[in-house]
């Protein structure tokens, strides 16, 4: 009952979207546009750099990708997946920003997870088909709901009703065992004002690596309500996801002998022999629920209130070998007399969660003014915990034994105020402000049976203002200033309390500085934007690894990161179109000091070591990004296209001490898409699409780790891990619509 009068009180003590509505003259009622995204979305005029796209765009070159992939050619956009293709566990970066601190929507609620403040895309298999556009914000951005906006946000808006009744089926099928089956069917507004969405989808894979299987499932179902001015919509989204382990990266010595080979779940046998346990897996369930209310109240002023509720439950399944027993609370084992320490053993680390959201907002727009308020609830309560399936020396340790359990509750209350204002025609005046509170409280033992009892209280004011200037028809400027703030995550707050860690976590602050020029005609378009992200105490990767994969972070006191991006657009003919975008950039650290687990020569852990720089290259932000995209379309009745995407990144350090050993080699790689849409009048179209993915079958690594130990006497151990890439590889895709 508490979360149940929480949500309520949030709901009644808040108050926004923007509302538009739309004619379906064949249907003669009103449709109403979704506006539940309006809060999280810049418009027309927004000081912000910012990208749109709609349904048609994020379907057009998708088969079997995530959405990390669907949004690579997109400004300062790096995307990289662990298996080596666009499926399975994927990931991406903007302007060098990890993926925790981008925050998600989703119908204008968050999607980031409350602990990992990530949102695993993996868990939600095929999102983008259900979909029907995306916004993605560079810097601060306007996004209130959800997670810190810290350096990039990504409003996404779920298919809704339609006009008219359709289906849409599809399949592709391509290497490594490569199967996507996806359907989609809708019945239209009805004259009674309902509608019905539904799409199911299922992806297969053997992936590029060893052990990166992939068997994903989703389900997608929307039930809508239109009237004059309302519109109620209820939705179920379920994903359920099987992958292989593939966060250990490999061995950069090993990629020259087998790019696709995995370490995860390997072992040898009594007779030497190496072998592999098949259930090294990876495993998610989730449901999520919406409810979401849009209601004109006048003709000015409009009314959303959105519900959520998110669902999760996941495993990993791991063999590992020689572990000790005192690890896991454990005495010694006995067998046939003889004394066992240590014994490969087979775990399952296990997790189960609730996200409960509840949020109301209104906006008054009228003449010169739109002024905006609204607030958001979130509750969140999780536990993770630990079982031992098998041990291979086993004297009485039961199946299933739990060793661990730690559980954690998140309440997050936001409220915000935006106001736009035109004082003369061409200039739009803009600011906003949101205040957040966080209470966040985890209790119970770790993994390594570490007490992780402890609570952490956080209150943020993140304003931000701006202004542009259309000087002419084509032309705008525009500037903005903006300020973010972020609490930590769990693996950082719980990684702080441990032996050894002489430093406390704390949240980190943005200052970001935004200035731009837009130049567009039905022609041409082109866009450039400077930014300077000004951070006290950002959170950077040491490059220590936890047991999933997650690498850990400490503060800087004093870092920045600026750079210009540039856009352009060209369409000379029908038969042609153009379009690039390239980042020029500068990743810095001030006065650095690297830390790292210091053992004596017996191999006890000591006080830890310590290296200083004066300045230094942040990990992960290459100085270069940027992508080109050709089309040609030879034939001006018919619907056939030919596609090149070229996306170039620069080379990138993966620690922070711009050690020309930890860096990552520059790649360009090219994919292409042809496509033929045959139009069979009365009974539908057929779409049929061919890809080949790196084309010249580049040999690249996307993403790696490094973890650095040094002995007393200097000497450094030094463990790393790289993601190799699939080379050339082939799909093809038949779609049927109508």
């Amino acid at each position: 009952m508490k979360k149940v009068f929480l949500i309520l009180s949030a709901l009644f003590t808040s108050s926004v979207v923007i509302y538009s509505q739309q004619k379906a003259d064949s249907l003669k009622v009103v449709k109403l546009e979704e506006v539940v995204v309006s809060a999280t979305r810049a418009g027309a005029d927004a000081p912000i750099a910012y990208s749109d796209l709609s349904e048609g765009q994020i379907k057009q070159d998708n088969a079997a990708k995530n959405i990390p992939f669907i949004l690579q050619t997109l400004p300062s956009v790096v995307s990289y997946g662990e298996g080596g293709t666009a499926v399975g566990n994927t990931s991406f970066r903007i302007r060098g920003t990890d993926a925790n601190r981008i925050n998600i929507t989703l119908n204008g609620m968050p999607l980031n997870n409350p602990e990992s403040q990530e949102v695993y895309w993996v868990n939600l298999p095929d999102l983008s088909n259900s979909l029907q556009s995306m916004q993605v914000q560079r810097g601060v951005g306007t996004s209130t709901n959800g997670t810190a906006s810290f350096g990039a946000s990504i409003s996404m808006q779920t298919l809704g009703g339609r006009p008219k009744a359709y289906a849409d089926i599809s399949s592709a099928y391509g290497q490594y065992n490569t199967f996507l089956l996806s359907g989609a069917a809708g019945t239209g507004i009805l004259k009674n004002g309902f509608s019905l969405d539904a799409r199911y989808s299922a992806i297969k894979s053997d992936g590029y690596i060893r052990n990166g299987k992939v068997d994903h499932k989703n389900i997608y179902a929307a039930l809508s309500h239109y009237s004059d001015k309302q519109l109620i919509r209820l939705i179920y989204m379920n994903g359920i996801q099987h992958t292989g382990i593939t966060w250990w990266g490999i061995d950069p010595e090993m990629v020259k002998k087998d790019r696709r080979y995995n370490p995860a779940g390997e072992y040898t046998d009594d007779n030497d022999k190496t072998r592999y346990y098949d259930n090294d897996t990876d495993n998610y369930y989730s449901n999520i629920g919406q409810l979401i209310y849009t209601r004109y109240l006048s003709n000015s002023l409009t009314l959303n209130i959105n519900l959520s509720y998110n669902n999760g439950y996941g495993y990993y399944e791991n063999y590992l070998t020689g572990e000790t027993f005192a690890n896991y609370g454990l005495s010694n084992q006995v067998e046939n007399g003889k004394i066992y320490e240590n014994s490969d053993l087979i775990l399952r680390k296990l997790m189960k969660n609730n996200f409960y959201v509840g949020g109301a907002n209104v906006e008054y727009n009228k003449d010169k003014f739109k002024i905006s308020a609204g607030s958001m609830f979130t509750y969140y309560d999780g536990e993770h915990y630990g079982r031992i399936l098998w041990i291979k020396h086993n004297e009485n340790i039961p199946y299933g034994y739990q060793w661990n359990r730690n559980t954690a509750v998140k309440q997050d209350v936001n409220a915000f105020l935006k106001a736009e204002y035109r004082p003369i025609e061409n200039l739009s005046l803009f600011a906003e402000v949101q205040d957040r509170y966080i209470d966040y409280r985890m209790k119970g033992l770790d993994d390594d049976l570490i007490d992780l009892t402890n609570k952490n209280y956080y209150n943020f004011i993140n304003p931000q203002g701006g202004l542009s200037y259309r000087f002419s028809k084509y032309n705008e400027i525009y500037g903005s200033v903006g300020i973010s703030n972020r609490e930590p995550l769990r693996a950082d707050l719980k990684e702080s309390l441990k032996k050894g860690v002489s430093r406390s976590i704390k949240p980190e602050r943005l200052y970001d500085y935004e200035f731009g020029y837009k130049y567009a005609n039905s022609i041409v378009a082109f866009s450039a934007n400077y930014y300077y992200m000004d951070y006290k105490d950002q959170l950077v990767q040491t490059g220590r690894l936890n047991e999933v994969g997650y690498k850990l972070q400490e503060n800087v006191p004093d870092s920045y990161r600026t750079g210009i991006e540039l856009s352009l657009a060209y369409t000379p003919t029908y038969w042609l179109r153009m379009d690039g975008n390239i980042t020029f950039s500068r990743n810095k650290i001030k006065n650095y000091t690297a830390y790292y687990r210091q053992y004596d020569m017996d191999e006890n852990e000591v006080e830890q070591a310590t290296e200083f720089f004066k300045s230094t290259d942040i990990s992960f932000s290459p100085n270069t990004v940027g992508s080109f995209i050709l089309t040609f379309k030879p034939f001006e009745k018919e619907e056939f296209s030919l596609s090149f995407a070229n996306k170039y990144i620069g080379r990138m350090y993966y620690d922070n001490t711009s050690n020309p050993d930890n860096r990552l080699s520059d790649y360009l790689v090219t994919d292409m898409v042809a496509s033929y849409t045959l139009d069979a009048k009365k009974i539908g179209k057929f779409d049929f699409q061919f890809y080949i993915n790196n084309m010249a079958s580049i040999k690249y690594n996307s993403n790696a780790w490094v973890s650095t130990s040094v002995l007393t006497d200097g000497t450094k151990t030094v463990y790393k891990g790289v993601f190799p890439q699939a080379g050339a590889n082939l799909m093809g895709r038949v779609r049927y619509r109508f």
